[in-house]
């Protein structure tokens, strides 16, 4: 006999909870002039062809190769975004003065007399040659070095478009179709500025060393560059190679767990490389090298080898240098990932309640909900946490204002990552 029932429940509305994050999204952003062909600047669009983003950002375009190297790959799915570039022509300015507007997008150009344009990272700028103008495109500071002043056409991008991709949940993001050098600093500063702030992953993809005279020249320009954003969260790349080397290294991320550990991976880069001098490349805390950064440790840089006929990473350095507890660039992504793992744990617990109450029962919510998020990536061989330690302080132990603006301060997430001896702790405020 069937049952009929003229009232139906959804239970699954009952409930609420954040979809399952991949922790793995990823983006690449372009500049332009002139706005795309089908797509507007600013917007961020979701694709899975480099095909469909040449239709929408024109065929070539910095976004369309980095796309394609993000699909070879083997990325199911990325986002882009194109932010406009605004070009100011004939700016005068006084030597050690700095341009209207900053950062300066890239190279510059110099109108009215026959002096040639160098980059440094040098704050202040320090005197150039004769007949040269010294640009740091990050403060914008000139200097001519004869008290002179100099007529520049630069361009320059508003960054703050970045924020929209936080509205995606984006994880690792890449500038499209770069290799950075010095006169790449001023876009590199901002954008790993943006990165730090919303847990984003970046390559940085250093200039061809082919473009100099010798390796070291070549290095000297890679410390510069990678020193100028030092951060867990950035991984400076170098390869004797043509392409957008960062667009295939934000592939790896997008198809790899987020812990994972680049280095000699296996799993090879789709490009041809001409090798690098082999004493240059060296070791994390090998000073005077890629690796190792400059005489101080500043800049270290990953470099592209072949090993037994595969293309891979040689370290999995950050730029944060040997002095960091982010050494390694996979310690800040796993970092971030477990924060990311426990907001979305106590937000889902939120949903599912009006309020978590300031008193034990609501300790116990918050320490069940950490722990429930957290465990299913804790002492698996394959997991990132070797082991993880909650702390979830009494409710009579939180400040008395900090209660008083219903913040839960000084819960302490303390774990160790497989493979390491080393402990790192993250201290956490929850809005209760």
């Amino acid at each position: 006999m069937t049952t009929v029932s003229p009232v139906e429940i959804d239970v699954s509305a009952e409930t609420a909870a954040l979809p399952q994050e991949t922790f793995t999204d990823v983006a690449v952003i372009g500049t332009a002039a002139n706005a795309p062909p089908d797509a507007a600047f600013g917007e961020v669009n979701r694709y899975g062809s480099a095909a469909e983003v040449a239709n929408d950002y024109g065929d070539g375009s910095d976004v369309h190769v980095a796309s394609q190297a993000v699909a070879e790959n083997g990325a199911d799915f990325w986002y882009v975004l194109v932010l406009e570039q605004t070009e100011v022509v004939d700016e005068n300015v006084d030597d050690g003065n700095t341009v209207a507007n900053t950062p300066i997008h890239g190279k510059v150009g110099v109108s009215a007399d026959a002096r040639d344009v160098v980059y440094t990272a040098d704050d202040p700028v320090a005197a150039p040659a004769e007949g040269e103008v010294a640009v740091n495109t990050a403060t914008g500071e000139i200097s001519t070095g004869d008290g002179t002043a100099a007529t520049l056409t630069y361009s320059h991008v508003d960054w703050s478009g970045l924020v929209e991709l936080e509205y995606h949940g984006v994880n690792r993001a890449h500038l499209a179709d770069t290799r950075a050098g010095r006169e790449d600093i001023g876009d590199y500063d901002e954008f790993v500025a943006w990165a730090a702030s919303a847990r984003v992953g970046v390559p940085l993809p250093i200039e061809d060393p082919r473009q100099y005279e010798s390796d070291e020249e070549a290095m000297a320009v890679a410390h510069d560059v990678a020193g100028y954003v030092p951060g867990g969260h950035v991984l400076g790349i170098t390869a004797k190679a043509s392409g957008d080397v960062g667009a295939h290294q934000l592939g790896k991320m997008a198809v790899n767990d987020p812990w994972r550990d680049f280095h000699m991976d296996g799993e090879g880069y789709p490009f041809a490389i001409d090798g690098i001098r082999g004493s240059l490349i060296g070791n994390p805390g090998v000073n005077d090298t890629f690796v190792g950064g400059d005489a101080d440790g500043n800049g270290p840089t990953n470099v592209v080898v072949s090993i037994e006929g595969t293309n891979t990473l040689w370290r999995s350095v950050s730029t944060a240098g040997a002095s960091s507890d982010y050494q390694f660039f996979d310690v800040k992504m796993t970092e971030d990932f477990a924060i990311s793992v426990i907001q979305n744990a106590l937000i889902s617990r939120q949903l599912n309640r009006d309020q978590i109450p300031f008193t034990e029962d609501g300790q116990s919510m918050i320490e069940d909900a950490i722990i429930g998020g957290l465990n299913q990536y804790v002492g698996g061989p394959d997991d990132p946490f070797a082991e993880a330690d909650i702390t979830v302080p009494a409710p009579e132990d939180v400040p008395e204002d900090d209660r008083a603006n219903r913040q839960w301060t000084g819960i302490q997430l303390d774990y160790r990552l497989t493979g390491s001896a080393q402990t790192f702790g993250v201290q956490m405020t929850l809005s209760v």
